[in-house]
């Protein structure tokens, strides 16, 4: 009788434990969700867009931020912000906004997920042959 005491009691804690786990699993998603939401967008009537960044490091970026009809490229580290060039050369700033136009963004959820799975697909297939060799 002791036994399904046991088990019953640990197949509601199991259950509880799952809840609580789904909850917070759930909350995270949404936060992150929202929070990635509320970034800075690109709007084309704004007089400041952030044509696009890129990470270096723990702390550190690059970002070409366009500022009426200039680009500006700035450096973002723990302690500061730094110019590091500015460009006014309207072909230039044609050429740098004809390839933001040509690269897919990549908003969503589902198209992050799908990279990380091609990528996983593509890495097995170079172990697969490594080992076949």
């Amino acid at each position: 009788m002791d036994t399904v005491s046991y088990a019953s009691s640990f197949l509601k804690m199991i259950f509880a434990l799952s809840i609580v786990l789904g909850l917070l699993f759930g909350v995270m998603y949404f936060v992150k969700r929202f929070m990635q939401q509320v970034a800075p967008a690109s709007d084309n009537h704004a007089l400041i867009n952030i044509i696009s960044s890129r990470y270096l490091g723990p702390k550190s970026s690059i970002i070409l931020v366009e500022v009426m009809d200039q680009v500006i490229v700035v450096g973002i580290s723990n302690q500061q912000m730094t110019t590091l060039a500015c460009i006014d050369n309207p072909s230039a700033i044609a050429a740098i906004k004809a390839k933001r136009l040509q690269t897919p963004a990549m908003n969503s959820p589902v198209d992050k997920i799908a990279k990380y799975i091609s990528s996983l697909n593509l890495s097995s297939g170079r172990q697969k042959d490594k080992f076949s060799k």
